[in-house]
C-alpha cells in the first residue's frame, strides 16, 4: 500500500488552539450516499504467504507495512482512491443507542459519503454498513486500516500503560477486557469478526503487515501503587502475528530483550520493524518517570530493527537524550532533530551512519510526505527538506478560519489529503469551538511551494 498517513507521533500529540471538538454530541442523520459518488470495489488480497514447518521466514516473504500507529489524534486510514474514517460525534440511532460513522471520501469525485450502498438509508440504524454502535466500538481503543483490499478495525480497551492515577488505595490488579479484530469488504459489506484476543491481554494500537498476516503487539497490563498514586506497569510484552488464512495467532518473540528498554514499534523496512526506545540505563518504574526530574540525564535514545522472522534486535542508532527533540522515519532513513540545534541529521537504518541533511532554524521534524521530512513552526507554517540535497521550502499555508497551519492528513500518489479550513468560532480567550473540518485534495507540487490550489472535497459529515 503506497498510501500512508503522515500525522503520525514524530513529536507527540498535535499541538493546536483548535479546542473543544472532543465531545460526544447528539446529532440527527444525514441524507443518503450522493448519487455521483462510487464506494470502493471490493479487490482480492493477496495469497498467503507459506511459511516453513519450523516457522521461519524466507526470502520469498513479503515486506512488512506499517498499518497503524501508536500516537494518531484520529482514527482513519488511506489508499491511493480514497479516505476512510471514523467519525468523532455519534449520532442517535433508532433504537436509542448511539452511532458512529464510517466514512470514505471518494478522491476521484472529490466527495465525502457514508460508508453504504443503499441511497434510501438514512443511516440510523444498526443494520446499515456505515454504522457502528458505540456500545460495541469504542472510539477511544480503536485502529482502523487497510491491507489486501479489505478494511480491518481493531476494538480494544483504552491501553492504560504508563498512566497515573491520584488517590489509590493500594493493592493490584491487572487490567481487563477482550480486544477483537473485524475484517469489512472495502465497500462496508461482510463486516465480521476475525478474531477474539483473550480477555487478560491488552494490545497495543500498533498494527503491521505482510500481505498474509498482521502483526501486533500484546501484554499484560496491572496496576501497582505508590505514595497516594496508582500506576499502570505492563509485563509479558510480546509481538505476535495472526494468519489470516488459518485464522491463528502465534508469537514471534518478546518485547523484553533483556536491555531494559521499553521499545516502540515506529515503522518498517523490509522485514524489519523498526522500534524506539529510551535507555536509562537500568529498569525504571513509572513512579520514578513522573517524580524524578533526573532520570533523564544519563538517558539515551535509541533506534533498533528486529527481524521478525527471527526475532533479532539490530540496534543501529544510539544518542544522549536530549531535552527536547523530534524524528521522523521514511523508508532508509531515520530523520532525527534536537529542538534548537539548528540541523536535521539523516541516520542510515541499514548501518547508522549518520550525516547533517540540511542546517536549519527550524528543526522541529514533523513527518514526512512525499518523500520529503517536513518541520512544522506555528506561526510560520511547514519547510519541506528535500533529501537529495537538503534545501528547505516553506509552505505558509494557513487554515482560512483559525490562521493555524493546514493538516496533512494522508498522501496518494502525487497529492495529499489536507484540511484547509475549519468551521470555527472564536471564543472570547482567542480559542476556538470546532464545529467540522473542511479537506481538499492538493498536489506535492504545490503543497511544497505553498500554493493554495485546493480541489475542494464535498462533505456530509464534519470530518475527523
Amino acid at each position: 500500500m503506497k498510501s500512508k498517513v503522515v500525522m503520525f507521533a514524530v513529536v507527540c500529540m498535535l499541538i493546536s488552539v483548535l479546542t473543544g471538538c472532543g465531545a460526544e454530541a447528539e446529532k440527527p442523520a444525514d441524507t443518503g450516499t450522493p448519487q455521483d459518488a462510487k464506494l470502493p470495489q471490493e479487490t482480492e488480497p493477496p495469497k498467503e504467504t507459506e511459511l516453513p514447518e519450523d516457522g521461519t521466514g524466507n526470502e520469498e516473504q513479503a515486506a512488512l507495512t506499517m498499518l497503524a500507529g501508536e500516537g494518531r489524534t484520529f482514527v482513519g486510514c488511506g489508499t491511493e482512491s480514497g479516505f476512510y474514517y471514523m467519525t468523532l460525534g455519534a449520532g442517535r440511532l433508532t433504537d436509542g443507542r448511539n452511532g458512529q460513522h464510517l466514512m470514505y471520501i471518494d478522491y476521484a469525485f472529490r466527495q465525502e459519503v457514508y460508508l453504504c450502498s443503499d441511497p434510501s438509508c438514512a443511516h440510523n440504524t444498526a443494520d446499515c454498513t456505515s454504522v457502528f454502535p458505540t456500545d460495541d466500538f469504542r472510539r477511544d481503543g480503536m485502529s482502523l486500516f487497510t491491507m489486501g483490499g479489505k478494511l480491518y478495525i481493531l476494538v480494544s480497551q483504552p491501553d492504560q500503560e504508563g498512566v497515573v492515577v491520584m488517590g489509590s488505595s493500594g493493592g493490584t490488579s491487572t487490567q481487563g477486557g477482550r480486544a477483537e479484530l473485524y475484517q469489512i469488504n472495502a465497500d462496508g459489506t461482510g463486516r465480521a469478526k476475525k478474531y477474539t484476543f483473550d480477555a487478560n491481554l491488552t494490545v497495543e494500537g500498533f498494527a503491521a503487515g505482510d500481505g498474509g498476516g498482521l502483526y501486533f503487539i500484546t501484554k499484560k497490563v496491572s496496576t501497582e501503587s505508590g505514595g497516594e498514586s496508582t500506576y499502570f506497569t505492563a509485563t509479558d510484552r510480546k509481538l505476535v502475528r495472526l494468519d489470516l488464512v488459518a485464522g491463528k495467532l502465534s508469537t514471534v518473540c518478546t518485547m523484553d530483550f533483556g536491555d531494559n528498554v521499553d521499545w516502540t514499534p515506529a515503522g518498517a523496512h523490509g522485514r524489519e520493524l523498526i522500534l524506539s526506545g529510551i535507555d536509562f540505563g537500568r529498569a525504571v518504574t513509572g513512579q520514578e518517570i513522573k517524580n524524578d526530574r533526573n532520570i533523564y540525564d544519563n538517558a539515551c535514545d535509541v533506534f533498533a530493527a528486529l527481524d521478525v522472522d527471527t526475532g533479532a534486535l539490530r540496534e543501529f542508532y544510539r544518542v544522549k537524550y536530549p531535552k527536547s527533540r523530534s524524528w521522523a522515519l521514511d523508508g532508509e532513513t531515520l530523520y532525527y532533530s534536537v529542538d534548537g540545534g539548528g540541523e536535521i541529521l539523516a541516520v542510515s537504518i541499514t548501518d547508522g551512519q549518520e550525516r547533517v541533511l540540511c542546517e536549519t532554524a527550524h528543526d522541529k521534524l514533523w513527518g514526512v510526505v512525499g518523500g520529503r521530512p517536513y518541520t512544522w513552526e506555528y506561526e510560520d507554517g511547514f519547510y519541506f527538506i528535500d533529501p537529495a540535497g537538503g534545501s528547505v521550502s516553506r509552505c505558509s499555508l494557513k487554515d482560512k478560519t483559525t490562521g493555524s497551519h493546514i493538516q496533512i492528513v494522508a498522501e496518494a500518489g502525487d497529492r495529499a489529503l489536507v484540511i484547509y479550513d475549519t468551521d470555527a468560532t472564536k471564543r472570547a480567550d482567542g480559542s476556538f469551538t470546532v464545529g467540522g473540518y473542511r479537506y481538499a485534495l492538493i498536489s506535492l507540487s504545490d503543497l511544497f511551494a505553498g500554493r493554495a490550489n485546493y480541489a475542494t472535497v464535498e462533505m456530509v459529515e464534519a470530518g475527523m
